[in-house]
């Protein structure tokens, strides 16, 4: 390992592996990479540009996987957006804030911050998300004109 944390090279996405968050399609799906399945959940990898939307002052995040349920998951499909989240504006960030975890709230299994060691590894207890700013997160950016879709 090299001598900082987070310098490891980029991995590839697996293609086969790629699904999205159920009840999301099109521009507005919520698209990670299903890294392993364990008791009924999935650790799915999302881009680290998510970590602006749920934690609005996260910018230097270099990984985010979350634990998430395995039915809450479903394949993509042609159409789907495979673009990585803009920055959320001030007013965004303002409703992100406001959103309560509750019962749709996902732990999260990893997140890795640029120059730092893992700060949560292993599904921290304490870390979660809220899925409600993952669908909010995708239906701002699902009117973006820069966004790839999966072609069929």
């Amino acid at each position: 390992m090299s001598p900082r944390f987070g310098k490891e090279p980029k991995r590839e996405r697996d293609a086969s592996r790629l699904c999205r968050l159920t009840g999301t399609a099109g521009a507005a799906a919520a698209v990670g990479e299903a890294l392993e399945t364990q008791n009924g959940f999935v650790c799915w990898e999302l881009d680290p540009a998510y970590c602006t939307w749920f934690w609005p002052f996260m910018d230097k995040a270099a990984k985010l996987v979350l634990l998430i349920p395995e039915g809450d998951l479903e394949p993509i499909e042609s159409g789907d957006c495979l673009t990585a989240p803009r920055v959320p504006t001030k007013a965004e960030k303002d409703v992100v804030l406001k959103l309560a975890e509750d019962a749709n709230s996902v732990r999260v299994y990893s997140l890795v911050l640029r120059g730092r060691q893992p700060s949560v590894h292993k599904a921290f207890p304490t870390r979660t998300i809220s899925i409600e700013a993952l669908r909010y997160c995708r239906e701002q950016v699902s009117t973006s004109s820069e966004a790839i879709s999966v072609s069929g």
